[in-house]
């Protein structure tokens, strides 16, 4: 999947993050030769790359974002910036996710110089967080508060209507919304630290539920994959005319994941294998859903009391629900328009996650003893 059109001056926002710098290694591996490649961020002092160029900045504050931009003049802008999905704080979801957003567009239109903004939303903007997802299309409404939720998706879809209305205007900038299901991999401190952290302990024997829920997840080289297409895809149809509404890139929204589904609690249970502490099928146990909402009902409100409303705890309802029940979506339409496959399966993303977070992380650790 090499470019057929060199992307020029590349900007990545949020680019010494999980995502972001997966993105830098991308662009330098497939376009380094005759791309120029900076990097936006708040923090910019872990995860550097020697070809990129780093500018500190916070997207929530405009001039900043427009200093970068004046002085970078990108041509292409990958918009990867965000707070945890499990973040609480409202107004720093808001500020960050939706007038960070705006203040990106409006410089990026400004500036003049973009003609691809290839931005990383969420598959769980098209879903409550409540109710199965099964198979889920393109064509779900997207969702906003109150039905929405989870406010960190709710700020995520606001986000998109931004980039995607955005389409066609500042110097003909084209515009793009990329919707992974749940990311993994080197760096990830959510999915892969506690995949990793539940077989180290043991814990990976334990189910909520009856452990049948499929869910999807998307390995990050893939996620990048899909970025990398979608800014090409946009390059070219920036010097050409727009193409009819079923073969269209630009102002439109794409679900990317490893096009496989998984049964959720199997995830735990390859992670184990990777980090040399298998489970048995006998050792399995599975705990009653009820009950885990129960219990985790009685912790929310522990933990409210004794925190004041600032921490939950490792455990909660929404946690025990979206783990099981299932939650999966078709990927039809970034196959057909853009051509993306998966390079890696599932097992082979966790095995590259997983082994980054025992070499860097729980070296220390020595796994549970085995049972004969």
């Amino acid at each position: 999947m090499s470019a057929s059109t060199p992307f020029g001056v590349v900007l990545v926002v949020g680019g010494c993050g999980f995502l972001g710098h997966h993105l830098v290694e991308e662009v330098v591996k497939r376009d380094g030769q005759q791309t120029k490649i900076a990097v936006m961020d708040v923090n910019t002092e872990r995860n550097r790359h020697p070809a990129a160029t780093y500018y500190a900045a916070d997207v929530t504050a405009r001039d900043q974002i427009q200093k970068v931009l004046e002085e970078v003049k990108p041509r292409v802008i990958f918009h990867t910036v965000s707070p945890s999905p499990f973040e609480k704080d409202r107004n720093l979801l808001e500020k960050v996710n939706v007038t960070g957003t705006q203040h990106l567009i409006d410089c990026a239109k400004a500036v003049g110089t973009v003609k691809a903004f290839v931005y990383t939303c969420s598959s769980s903007i098209i879903h409550n967080q409540r109710d199965p997802m099964v198979d889920a299309t393109e064509e779900l409404p997207v969702l906003y508060y109150p039905e929405q939720s989870e406010y960190y998706s709710h700020t995520k879809a606001l986000a998109e209507d931004i980039v995607l209305g955005a389409n066609r205007s500042g110097g003909n900038m084209l515009t793009v919304s990329i919707r992974p299901a749940t990311l993994n991999g080197p760096g990830d401190m959510i999915i892969t630290k506690t995949l990793a952290e539940q077989a180290l302990t043991g814990r990976a024997k334990y189910h909520f539920g009856d452990g049948k829920n499929l869910f999807d997840i998307c390995y990050v080289k893939n996620c990048t994959d899909a970025q990398f297409l979608a800014a090409q895809a946009l390059i070219d149809a920036s010097t050409a005319e727009p193409l009819p509404q079923d073969k269209r890139v630009e102002g439109e929204a794409f679900l990317v994941s490893n096009d496989e589904h998984v049964p959720f609690w199997d995830l735990q249970r390859i992670a184990a294998e990777i980090a040399q502490c298998p489970v048995k099928p006998g050792e399995i146990q599975a705990i009653p859903r009820w009950f885990m909402m129960a219990g985790a009902f009685v912790g929310e409100w522990g933990y409210w009391i004794s925190t004041q409303g600032k921490q939950q705890p490792p455990v909660t309802r929404y946690i025990v629900n979206i783990t099981t029940m299932e939650r999966t979506v078709c990927i039809d339409k970034i196959k057909t328009r853009l051509g993306y496959r998966p390079r890696f399966n599932t097992r082979e993303g966790l095995q590259k996650g997983i082994t980054w977070y025992l070499e860097t992380h729980a070296k220390s650790r020595a796994p549970p003893q085995q049972r004969n």
